[in-house]
């Protein structure tokens, strides 16, 4: 361990504590594990490379699955759901719009009485599905409503 401080960072945007688990932070940690392990990942074939990933990838999700449980997100399994829906300028993309949807607890797929598979899940959870289907036609909507406007702006003229 270093004993150097940690940098402070301050977060443009307040944090939600479902984004320790959402995949761009599951990927982080994957990523540093990969840089800190890059010896080791060099002496691998492809197929051992990509098994270490995929338990790197387990490992960091239960490790920020924890760091959220002490935080104060622990779900209680039969409690009140919750569905945050993220949406962040690209980074790289001008103009385009990333989205992900968290929900907790876990929205689940059990077999239904008819042999389908039926979703479990609170009305919150749903409404948050319903509003995630329709992010692609607002976006669509959008983008044609910048592409009619003179120069480039979106929403009314002031």
């Amino acid at each position: 361990m270093s004993s150097e401080p940690v940098p402070e960072h301050e977060p443009s945007v307040p944090l939600h504590i479902d984004q320790l688990l959402e995949q761009r932070s599951v990927a982080a940690g994957v990523e540093a594990l990969a840089r800190r392990n890059a010896h080791h990942l060099a002496d691998m074939d492809d197929a051992e490379r990509e098994d270490a990933r995929v338990l790197w990838s387990e490992m960091v999700a239960e490790i920020l699955g924890s760091v959220r449980d002490v935080l104060g997100g622990r779900v209680v399994k039969d409690g009140p759901g919750r569905a945050v829906i993220i949406l962040s300028d690209h980074p790289q993309e001008p103009g385009e719009v990333q989205a992900e949807a968290i929900f907790s607890p876990q929205i689940e797929e059990v077999p239904g009485p008819d042999g389908e598979n039926q979703v479990v899940a609170t009305f919150a959870q749903v409404l948050g599905m319903q509003v995630a289907d329709l992010l692609p036609q607002l976006a669509e909507q959008m983008a044609a409503d910048v592409d009619d406007e003179d120069d480039g702006s979106i929403g009314p003229s002031v």
